[in-house]
This record gives structure tokens, C-alpha cells and sequence, in this order.
């Protein structure tokens, strides 16, 4: 494989240019997939997924010696294609997803989809301990180690995206522009800045990297972060749970919901300010996903560049320029993503500890998930249910 060199040669307005159009042309891609719906959007995780797996294996294609070893290529794809039925289908084992499936096949399906991972896992097992080759078995034994660790970064990390997704379109968009705005305001800050006022370089890794746009690239998604989700709560179907998976569907702008507590406006006081001034405790209304997103903000700014920073460590070890060439000025799918995995799984754990599921229950979904019980236990809930309403004495 020739190794990729998009970049080399071009000064810095036509890069500049050549990002800025492509990258335009991307983030309208991106709202189009949005706007088609969560099943639509699981897809281009899908997509994203498959797409890096093959740009991490071919980083060591120019290593290969797979001529000499029986079914080198298969024996990496059947380890990535059992994780993903292992990882998808756990997804939607939990009875809070498993009524988004409508199909009884697919339904009758889930149910197994543990023991298929497990049988998928030791038919994998015996397949690579049989196509060992003697003379090889250093060769094979680094290239399994190295698929393994690309299944970490491409299946576990991006497992998170699923649950981000399902718990409402703005917990896998709002992260995502979190990424993309530091990412781009590092750039331009770095051009405009760069180097003025701290001569020491930010990092050896990434020489071209600078601490002035690593600082302002923070600054701005920090600000970004606090104001943009004003703007989701206009579009209500981004801050809906996912309440059906669709795959024609075209009425996903139409969703509404009731709008999660997290979304509505609240008023905090600032008891530290009034101690400041000896006045009444002033007031201040704001959202509280605001305050989450100063958190996550924050995250975007100081942690996740260091995915970047660990796609360019890759890069240098295997003197590649970029991963792939497929995105004009962008490189390869994982040049774009590197820093948005560990992103998006900062987002769902943060998410599952500190706002829940309580954000996103409502009238509707209570329905759903209670009409997918046996018979037998929506009788029994009916009857608890009664009981309660009577001891309170809203029911007679």
C-alpha cells in the first residue's frame, strides 16, 4: 500500500480551503443522516465502525506476510464481526431498548444472541489456533494482538454511541459538535497565534500543535458548550428518546415529547454572590444541561484531543501521513473520528451517572415498555397499580 501524502506540498491557504470545503460538505451529510432518524443514525455508526476497522488493519498491510499464512484477512474479520453481534445485540437486551424492535424475527432472534456470541467466540478460537503456521507464530500472534486492540478502540469505545443515540439524538449530536468546534477553533487559533506568546511546544508528538491553540480551542468550545444548548431545545425531535427504530421513515423532525427536566428552565440562586455583596440572593435562570455542558465542554477541551494526539503517535510509529485519503483534506474516517470515541463514551458514562433514565421517562414510553410484558404481568402491574391509585385515593 503507497503511503498517503494528501497534504505534502500544499501551502496553507489551499489546505485551509480544502477543509473548509469538505468538511462543510460532511457536516451537512451528518444533519441529513440526523434529520433521517436514530435508525439512521445507528447506521452511520455502523458505517464508522466498519470503515475504521479497515484503516487500523491496513496500518500494518505493509508488514504483511499473509501469503504464507492460511486465511490471514478472514481470521481478522470474523474477530471483528463477532464482537459487533455480541456488542449490537446486548444493546438491545435490555427491556428499556427491546421494545424499539418491532419485527417478532428479529425478537425471536435477540433472544439467542448471546449464545450465537459465544459460539461465534469459540468457533474464532479454534478457527486461529488452527491456522497457526509453524514459522510464523510470532508474526500471527503481534497481528492478533493488534486486532484486538483495534476492537477496543472501534467496537467497545464506539459501543456508547448506541446508548447516546437511543437516549436522544442531542447526547450523540452534541458531543460530536463539541469535538468539531474545538477542533476547529484549535486550527485557526493555532494559525492565527501560534507560537506568539509560548515558545515551548505543546508536544513532541505533534510538533505542529501549539499551546496557543490547544488554550483557545478550549476556550471557545467551553463558551460554545454553555450557549448551543438553547439552541437544541427549539428542535424538540433532538431531545426525544428514540421511541421507534424506523427505516423509511421521514417524520423524525415532526417528533415531540414531554420535554425531559433536563431541558427545562430552572433558577438557581447565587448565595455565594449575595454573601459578596450583603444583598438578597440574586437569581439566575438557565437550563441545566447548561451546567452539564460546561462539564462536557470542559471534557472536549482537555481530554479528547488526546485521542488525536494517540491517532498521531499510530501515525509516526508507522510513518503514515494520514490513515486514508477517502475525505479530501481530511484523510481517512478514523483522521476524523480519533478524538470524538473517547468523546462520545465520556458522554454516555456521564450521562448514566449524573442525569439517568429518570431525564427521559414519560407517559408514552411507560406504555411501550409495559405493553412488551406477558400478559400475565400487565395483569399484575394493572392490579398493583390499582391498589396504589386506591391507597392514595385517586381512584375509588
Amino acid at each position: 500500500m503507497a503511503k498517503m501524502a494528501h497534504s505534502k506540498g500544499e501551502n496553507k491557504f489551499a489546505k485551509m480551503k480544502k477543509r473548509l470545503i469538505f468538511g462543510s460538505l460532511l457536516l451537512v451529510a451528518l444533519c441529513c443522516i440526523i434529520a433521517a432518524g436514530h435508525l439512521w443514525t445507528l447506521g452511520l455508526v455502523l458505517f464508522v465502525q466498519v470503515a475504521m476497522f479497515r484503516e487500523l488493519v491496513n496500518v500494518r498491510y505493509s508488514q504483511r506476510k499473509f501469503h504464507d499464512v492460511p486465511l490471514f484477512r478472514t481470521s481478522q474479520w470474523g474477530w471483528f464481526f463477532t464482537c459487533m453481534v455480541y456488542s449490537y445485540g446486548n444493546s438491545f437486551l435490555d427491556p428499556d431498548r427491546r421494545y424499539l424492535i418491532k419485527s417478532p424475527l428479529l425478537l425471536a432472534c435477540l433472544h439467542y444472541v448471546q449464545i450465537a456470541g459465544l459460539l461465534l467466540y469459540s468457533c474464532m478460537l479454534m478457527f486461529t489456533v488452527l491456522t497457526l503456521t509453524k514459522g510464523y507464530y510470532k508474526y500471527q500472534v503481534g497481528q492478533l494482538a493488534w486486532t484486538i486492540a483495534i476492537i477496543v478502540i472501534t467496537v467497545v469505545q464506539v459501543h456508547s454511541f448506541t446508548a447516546n443515540v437511543l437516549n436522544g439524538l442531542f447526547w450523540f449530536l452534541f458531543p460530536v459538535s463539541l469535538v468539531i468546534c474545538n477542533d476547529s477553533m484549535a486550527y485557526f487559533c493555532g494559525m492565527a497565534c501560534g507560537r506568539r506568546f509560548i515558545k515551548k511546544p505543546f508536544l513532541e508528538l505533534s510538533p505542529n500543535k501549539t499551546w496557543e491553540g490547544f488554550i483557545g480551542g478550549g476556550l471557545c468550545t467551553v463558551i460554545f458548550a454553555f450557549l448551543t444548548p438553547k439552541i437544541y431545545t427549539l428542535m424538540p425531535f433532538l431531545i426525544c428518546p428514540c421511541d421507534e427504530l424506523k427505516l423509511l421513515s421521514f417524520d423524525t423532525l415532526s417528533l415531540t415529547c414531554t420535554t425531559p427536566s433536563v431541558f427545562l428552565p430552572q433558577e438557581y440562586r447565587l448565595k455565594w454572590l449575595a454573601s459578596l455583596t450583603g444583598g438578597t440572593d440574586p437569581t439566575l435562570t438557565l437550563l441545566p444541561v447548561q451546567l452539564h455542558a460546561l462539564a462536557l465542554g470542559t471534557f472536549a477541551s482537555v481530554v479528547a484531543p488526546f485521542g488525536g494526539f494517540f491517532a498521531s503517535g499510530i501515525k509516526r510509529a508507522y510513518k503514515l501521513d494520514d490513515f486514508a485519503s477517502i475525505i479530501p483534506g481530511h484523510g481517512g474516517v478514523f483522521d476524523r473520528v480519533d478524538c470524538q470515541l473517547i468523546m462520545g463514551l465520556a458522554t454516555q458514562t456521564y450521562y448514566a451517572t449524573f442525569i439517568g433514565a429518570t431525564a427521559i421517562l414519560s407517559v408514552a414510553r411507560l406504555l411501550q415498555l409495559t405493553t412488551s410484558l406477558p400478559d400475565e404481568e400487565q395483569l399484575a402491574l394493572y392490579n398493583e397499580l390499582g391498589k396504589h391509585l386506591k391507597a392514595q385515593g385517586l381512584m375509588r
